[in-house]
């Protein structure tokens, strides 16, 4: 157990993240450097074949004593600058194979990829005729139930009318949650009540300055 887990560690510190962050030098310094680029492409290239070969076959050979431990020594070659055994796979093998037979590759990929496709999209289309077929009978047996006794049950399945009815009915009260409310009424600001000196002002008036003035007293004789 404790192999195997100094294993995966050392597997996941040298043959991946120290060639991720190398690439990104390599990358990101300006100028670049064409020698880094290229050794990484030859190493990124090979350690593709690699992840591709052990999704196919690891299951039949993982079971081999100390198959973590080779791995481990087989990547640590490949990604150490000391050995660059990437580069030596690359050049021996890969590149010469890819050369021979790069026409008759290309169009393998696309007749694979177009067979692909195709398939895809026949059972997408199958599943979908499936689903769509579920929910018209669905439908056609929920109206069969709620339809009266005597009346000709409804057309089965989901129509462009019943979708429109549907739109009309629910679609004013969806779009009302949508509109922002509408802002409240400023409040009446109070009458404010009349104080002495208002109520002073308010009586000396012109027409109060113009009422009529009291009788003159009558002189008294004396007898």
């Amino acid at each position: 157990m404790f192999l195997s887990f100094l294993s995966h560690t050392l597997s996941a510190w040298f043959a991946f993240l120290l060639p991720v962050f190398g690439t990104y030098k390599a990358l990101s310094h300006r100028p670049v450097s064409e020698p880094e680029l290229v050794r990484w492409a030859r190493y990124w290239s090979v350690i593709g074949i690699i992840v591709a070969f052990e999704y196919l076959a690891e299951f039949l050979i993982s079971w081999l004593p100390f198959y973590w431990e080779v791995k481990t020594l087989f990547l640590l070659w490949l990604a150490l600058p000391q050995t660059e055994g990437s580069t030596f796979i690359y050049q021996m093998y890969l590149e010469p194979f890819f050369r021979k037979n790069e026409v008759a590759l290309d169009a393998d990929v696309a007749s694979i990829n177009a067979s692909t496709f195709a398939f895809v999209q026949a059972r997408l289309a199958a599943l979908w005729q499936l689903v769509w077929g579920a929910i018209n009978k669905n439908a056609a047996a929920s109206q069969q139930a709620t339809s009266a006794p005597g009346q000709a049950p409804p057309a089965a399945g989901l129509n462009v009318e019943s979708a429109m009815s549907m739109l009309r009915t629910f679609g004013p009260s969806l779009m009302s949650t949508f509109q922002p409310a509408a802002p409240a009424a400023p409040a009446a600001s109070p009458i404010p009540s009349p104080t002495p000196s208002a109520y002073a002002s308010s009586v000396n008036t012109p027409a109060a300055e113009h009422r009529a003035a009291p009788p003159f007293p009558e002189p008294q004789y004396a007898t």
